[in-house]
């Protein structure tokens, strides 16, 4: 039997990118044990897949002492390909036959076409492969019973929004999110779920305060395998740069990615069902170049009337077959 180890990363948005070259490998060696190395926060994304045979959680936090307990239990094995995504020296520490390079020579910018660019690198000429499964059968029938508590009872056709983000800096303004979503409620009569992380719930609590119709704020009670499930039934995604807008893309889902204080270049998507929402940083007084990455925050005049739009826009991309999952709406 064949054995493969792929080291992903440790923040959710960025382990939810890599799973294309996880999902590829799985495809191109069936037969094979594949294990993946992830962060303690990723583990339960992944944890869902029968493809993955082990997942390893190897937190970059730890002392040497627990993180030396992990190699140790690598190196009882001995792989056949050791694809490392983060760029660590972990798999210098292995054994194997063919390891990802060390050095490396990117021709893209996209995070996520670099995380294939390195399958590239090891000789891989690999289809596009399927989805990796973020829930199963009972994820989809908890999510639903805690809709119908609320009062949302349809299967599906609700408009997810995802305010929040690990990074205070990458937020959207509320009133920015209220405006866009008090105009899709009127437009279209879906109701509004709201997601994210514990933390993020008063911020999704002040954008439900001003919203008519049905709006539900569900941050913090449901897994991140729950919330994929809610996603994958949504008729349209609106979050910024985050977990939750690298989920919808991964599930093709029509998604609106709100960019600000990072690259949409870099971090952003490109599809039939997708829509990067960014304002032209050349015009904006902020001199965001001359700032520090990790301390921007502008969204160079970033309109509402603009993320409305590219919303509409996507709505009426919907299939006629998916066409019963919203009401009729008027043209924006």
């Amino acid at each position: 039997m064949q054995h493969i180890l792929v080291i992903t990363l440790s923040n959710l948005g960025d382990v939810i990118m890599t799973t294309p070259v996880i999902m590829a490998l799985a495809a191109r060696f069936p037969s094979a044990r594949l294990t993946v190395l992830v962060g303690p926060k990723a583990r339960a994304l992944l944890d869902k897949s029968p493809q993955i045979h082990q997942v390893v959680v190897y937190d970059k936090k730890a002392d040497w002492r627990r993180k030396w307990r992990v190699l140790r239990g690598l190196r009882q094995v001995r792989y056949d390909y050791v694809v490392d995504l983060r760029h660590t020296p972990i798999p210098w520490l292995l054994r194997c036959k063919q390891r990802s390079p060390l050095f490396r020579r990117f021709r893209k910018t996209n995070q996520r076409d670099r995380h294939w660019e390195i399958l590239e690198m090891m000789g891989f000429n690999l289809p596009s492969p399927p989805v990796l499964p973020f829930f199963d059968e009972t994820d989809v029938r908890v999510s639903l019973e805690k809709l119908r508590t609320k009062g949302i009872l349809s299967p599906g056709g609700w408009i997810v929004a995802a305010p929040g983000a690990a990074s205070e800096k990458k937020r959207w303004p509320v009133a920015s999110f209220q405006t866009v979503l008090g105009e899709l409620v009127k437009r279209t009569g879906c109701p509004i779920v709201l997601v994210g992380a514990p933390n993020e719930r008063p911020i999704a609590e002040a954008v439900a305060q001003e919203l008519s119709g049905t709006t539900i704020v569900l941050c913090g009670e449901t897994t991140i395998n729950q919330t994929a499930a809610l996603l994958s039934k949504a008729v349209l995604i609106l979050a910024n740069d985050s977990a939750i807008m690298h989920l919808g893309f991964e599930l093709d889902v029509p998604t609106v990615g709100i960019f600000g204080p990072t690259r949409h270049e870099q971090y952003g998507h490109v599809g039939q069902r997708f829509r990067i929402a960014h304002a032209d940083a050349t015009r904006c007084s902020c001199n965001t170049q001359l700032i520090p990455k990790h301390e921007r925050s502008c969204f160079h005049g970033l309109q509402a009337e603009q993320v409305l739009a590219l919303c509409m826009a996507l709505l009426k991309t919907i299939p006629q077959a998916d066409s019963t999952r919203i009401p009729d709406h008027k043209p924006a």
